[in-house]
């Protein structure tokens, strides 16, 4: 559990540097002049679409990694939020912020079965 929690750590320092490092850039670029190119104008545009995309897929990281901290000094790290049953340990150790076990996932997403 000691590494799982070290791990989770590591990866939320990671993801708020990260997040804070694309928000100094996005800060610095604002200022950047418009081209008067209408392709250039649109390069512009859709790299910043990527940014705010990559920033808001590691702000969704940031906050499950969090959660799952949070379960652990709750004391309920583990446990299937759906049934109440242990999530499996290589679920954990493949996707440790893992809420649901495999059983319950795949209901959510709708599959028939496990994965």
């Amino acid at each position: 559990m000691r590494s799982i929690k070290r791990d989770l750590e590591e990866q939320r320092t990671a993801l708020s540097s990260s997040i804070k490092s694309m928000g100094a850039e996005r800060n610095a670029d604002h200022g950047r002049e418009i081209v008067k190119d209408p392709y250039g104008t649109a390069s512009i545009t859709h790299d910043d679409e990527i940014t705010f995309a990559v920033a808001d897929n590691r702000a969704r990281q940031l906050a499950e990694v969090t959660q799952a901290l949070e379960d652990i000094n709750a004391g309920r790290y583990g446990i299937c939020r759906e049934c109440g049953e242990p999530i499996a340990k290589a679920r954990l150790k493949v996707m440790p912020f893992a809420t649901r076990c495999v059983a319950c996932q795949a209901r959510a997403e709708g599959l028939d079965r496990a994965a």
